[in-house]
């Protein structure tokens, strides 16, 4: 029988439920470390591509563009790659309201951006908020979400470092996810707690002013 406390760091295997979902070409995948692996290759590959298209911030405000970057990103390695998950999860709205809820956080970011509602990071971590709470993909939401966040960012002028996501804190990764979860937490409880988000996320050198 598997024992979890005896395996050696990044031995976990892979849960049979998610095998369903890989590609063919990685059926014989049995670990998370290899998992792991496979999945950063892509995700690197999909910010080169990101560069390369020189993508704007409209752009990045764009549904369609917003999922051939999630493809991007796991098409190497899952078979649910930048489609729009249709059954229900633990986490996220229903599936049928996804698309409208999606366009309705977009346009509001639009709408932020054109009238410089809140700084250049609020607008980001808001959005990037809005991404994790929809949920709109079966898998790797917190990912892509943090990529569009950070190229979005890129487009508003902050720096290519802006967003440290919690590394300023110089606590153990566990403390670190805990108080990105709880900032998150606070932000779905109202919309206006959005300073401990920013605190995590937010580099405390940035510039965070429009340009």
């Amino acid at each position: 029988m598997f024992d979890p406390l005896n395996q050696p760091y990044g031995a976990t295997p892979v849960q049979e439920d998610d095998r369903q979902y890989l590609l063919e070409v990685h059926q014989g995948v049995e670990t998370m470390a290899e998992l792991n692996d496979l999945e950063s290759s892509n995700i690197a590959a999909a910010r080169f591509w990101i560069r390369d298209e020189a993508l704007d911030v409209a752009d990045l405000l764009s549904l369609p563009a917003q999922c051939d970057i999630h493809r991007r990103m796991f098409d190497q390695v899952w078979k649910w790659a930048g489609l729009i998950r249709t059954r229900e999860l633990n986490i996220g709205v229903e599936p049928y309201r996804i698309r409208e809820d999606w366009a309705a956080a977009l346009g509001d970011a639009e709408f932020w951006i054109e009238n410089q509602t809140f700084s250049p990071a609020e607008v980001v971590l808001r959005l990037h908020h809005r991404m994790v709470q929809i949920h709109p993909f079966q898998n790797g939401n917190g990912r892509h979400a943090r990529i569009l966040a950070e190229e979005l960012a890129l487009g508003l002028g902050l720096g290519e470092d802006c967003f440290s996501w919690g590394g300023h804190l110089v606590v153990p990764l566990e403390q670190q996810r805990a108080a990105y979860l709880s900032s998150l937490r606070q932000l779905d409880r109202d919309r206006n707690e959005v300073g401990p988000l920013m605190q995590f996320a937010l580099d405390p050198q940035t510039d965070n002013t429009w340009t």
